[in-house]
C-alpha cells in the first residue's frame, strides 16, 4: 500500500511539473457481464470501445475484449481474457493483442457508498516487436448513490504500470494514469449508463508527456 501510495504521489507531480502535449477525446464503451446459466458462478463477459481523438472527429482506437470468469464469493469474481485492440495512424495503424487476468473486489459497502478495486495483469504483444510486455493496471472506483433516486456520483482512479522493457517501446515504470469523475444511472435492474470526465495522463518516453482530456460514455449492461 505505501508503495502505491508513493507512486501515486510521485505521478502526481510529474503531471504539475512536466510540459504535456494535451488532446480532447470522446471514448465510448460498451460491457456486457452474465452467468452463463440461471445461479451459475461461472461468468462471461465482453466490452467494446471506440475512441475519438481531435476533439472527436478522428477515430484514434477500437478495442474488443471477451472474457470468462468464476464468482467465488459475491464480493470477488476472477476473469481471464483475449483483447484485440487497433490504433489508427498517418501510416501503418498499430495492432496490439492481449491476454488478460484480473480479480474485481468489494472493498466496503455502506450508506455512504460502494468502494471497489480491480487489479488486472497483461501480457501484450505487438507485431513490430518480438517481446512480450508485461503490465499492471490498479483500479480503485467509488460510488455515491443519490437518495431516492437511480442516480449516483462516480469516482475512479486506475494506475498502468508497465513491468518490463520490450523492443517494440514498452518501458518499466509508471505508464499512464486515469481519472474519472462523473454520474450514473441505473435504468433498471439490467442496464447502467455512465458520463463524465476522464483524465489521461500518458508517459512518454523521452517525452514530452501527453495529457487527454476526455469525454467518457459507457453503457453497461449486468444479468
Amino acid at each position: 500500500m505505501r508503495k502505491t501510495l508513493l507512486a501515486l504521489a510521485a505521478l502526481a507531480a510529474s503531471v504539475l511539473t512536466s510540459p504535456a502535449f494535451a488532446d480532447e477525446q470522446v471514448w465510448a464503451a460498451v460491457s456486457v457481464q452474465a452467468p452463463v446459466s440461471r445461479d451459475s458462478r461461472i461468468l462471461i463477459s465482453l466490452d467494446g470501445h471506440t475512441r475519438f481523438r481531435t476533439g472527436g472527429k478522428d477515430l484514434d482506437n477500437t478495442m474488443l475484449r471477451p472474457g470468462i470468469g468464476w464468482r467465488v464469493n459475491p464480493k470477488l469474481d476472477l476473469f481471464v481474457g483475449y483483447a484485440a485492440t487497433e490504433t489508427q495512424l498517418a501510416g501503418p495503424n498499430r495492432k496490439e493483442e492481449r491476454l488478460w487476468q484480473q480479480a474485481g473486489y468489494t472493498l466496503a459497502d455502506g450508506p455512504a457508498g460502494r468502494l471497489t478495486g480491480r487489479t488486472r495483469l497483461e501480457q501484450r504483444f505487438r507485431e513490430t516487436g518480438n517481446d512480450t510486455g508485461g503490465r499492471l493496471r490498479q483500479l480503485v472506483r467509488f460510488t455515491h448513490p443519490i437518495a431516492g433516486t437511480p442516480f449516483s456520483l462516480v469516482a475512479s482512479d486506475e494506475l498502468f504500470i508497465a513491468l518490463n522493457d520490450t523492443d517494440w517501446g514498452q518501458q518499466t515504470g509508471i505508464e499512464q494514469n486515469r481519472a474519472f469523475l462523473g454520474g450514473g444511472w441505473q435504468a433498471n435492474k439490467v442496464l447502467r449508463l455512465e458520463v463524465g470526465y476522464m483524465n489521461q495522463y500518458i508517459r512518454v518516453a523521452n517525452g514530452p508527456d501527453r495529457t487527454n482530456h476526455n469525454l467518457s460514455l459507457t453503457t453497461a449492461f449486468r444479468f
